[in-house]
């Protein structure tokens, strides 16, 4: 199931750069949409190792899904992108999936630092965009990243104190 999904938004993300109007435009252009999706894709694993194989898995499988229905529409695809983007989801898809796992499933402040990795990177994210690409995409949105990313962060903190005992 999260083959299939995590490839149909990889794709879904081709079409939606050449759609989504200006302000929401760079939802297909970010890395945030794509880790929560690999986040949330592995949440139900068991283990930790599971969760880690699951991120990276989504991640590769985004990447595959978006550069398959780019080249199905006639656009270009540059193995340097793919290099990258591939790289990216075997060193950060672990990484979140991990961090989902200990998250659900974890004890103590490990489970606190795990609920910060996803806040902390969509943060990280639209700080990055706001300095470097604003130029040329709607600040709105990397904002509105940042804001959620920022909203986030007391919330998983919480919850996850809340659940179990932290020391």
């Amino acid at each position: 199931m999260a083959a299939l999904v995590a490839s149909a938004v990889g794709g879904a993300t081709s079409y939606l750069q050449t759609v989504l109007p200006y302000g929401v435009a760079p939802l297909a252009n970010s890395a945030g949409p794509w880790c929560l999706v690999a986040f949330a894709l592995a949440w139900r694993s068991k283990r930790v190792a599971e969760g880690a194989v699951t991120g990276a898995m989504a991640l590769g499988l985004l990447v595959a899904g978006y550069y398959l229905v780019a080249a199905l529409r006639g656009f270009g695809v540059s193995s340097s992108s793919v290099t990258f983007w591939c790289l990216a989801a075997v060193t950060v898809g672990p990484v979140l999936g991990a961090a989902a796992v200990v998250v659900r499933r974890g004890r103590g402040w490990t489970s606190v630092l795990a609920a910060l990795v996803l806040p902390l990177l969509l943060v990280a994210e639209g700080l990055r965009s706001l300095e470097q690409i604003a130029a040329t995409t709607s600040t709105a949105y990397w904002v509105a990243e940042i804001a959620l990313g920022s909203a986030l962060v007391l919330p998983a903190v919480l919850i996850v104190r809340r659940s179990r005992s932290v020391r």
